[in-house]
């Protein structure tokens, strides 16, 4: 066997025994652990999936490093009507938002740990006034400036991280 195949060999031995491990932890460990650990390994990637709040689905950039939550949205000159960034603070805690190089309107609810909006906040761009949530905070939803009104999104609004819109019991 040649040098150049017994690498291949190797590299391909190394990456099924990565993704392996990857699986097993992936069936082991909840979707956040898992996420929060990828996050870790790899801080620059943006990662983003699918949320509802009631039953609307949003799309959303998931800013999860202190990296990530400082940048937000900074430079991003447009978002589609459903498109967002959603802020993870964990634990949660008291969290405040400005508007600092963000080119565009956007409106912020802050979510309590259930995951239930206590309050929305409409942000004009280029300020450096601080928008903040009055109690702790676990999730904060940044999306285009008049979003929240123009989807009747109200207080008590339910988070749901991906799982298909919540419908209420009849």
């Amino acid at each position: 066997m040649t040098l150049q195949a017994r690498g291949l060999s190797v590299f391909t031995s190394t990456i099924f025994l990565i993704l392996k491990t990857a699986r097993n932890v992936i069936q082991r460990y909840s979707r956040s652990f898992c996420l929060s650990a990828l996050i870790a390994v790899t801080p620059s990637v943006v990662f983003s999936q699918t949320i509802y709040i009631d039953e609307h689905a949003v799309s959303v950039q998931l800013a999860l490093t202190e990296a990530q939550q400082q940048r937000g949205l900074q430079g991003v000159s447009s978002l589609a009507s459903n498109e967002g960034m959603l802020f993870v603070f964990k634990p949660a805690r008291p969290i405040c938002m400005w508007m600092k190089d963000v080119p565009i309107d956007l409106d912020v609810g802050f979510f309590d740990e259930k995951g239930l909006l206590m309050s929305v906040h409409q942000m004009k761009a280029q300020t450096e006034n601080t928008h903040c949530s009055q109690r702790p905070a676990a999730w904060a939803l940044e999306m285009k400036g008049g979003w929240f009104k123009e989807n009747k999104i109200r207080k008590e609004a339910k988070l749901n991280l991906g799982n298909g819109p919540q419908h209420p019991e009849a």
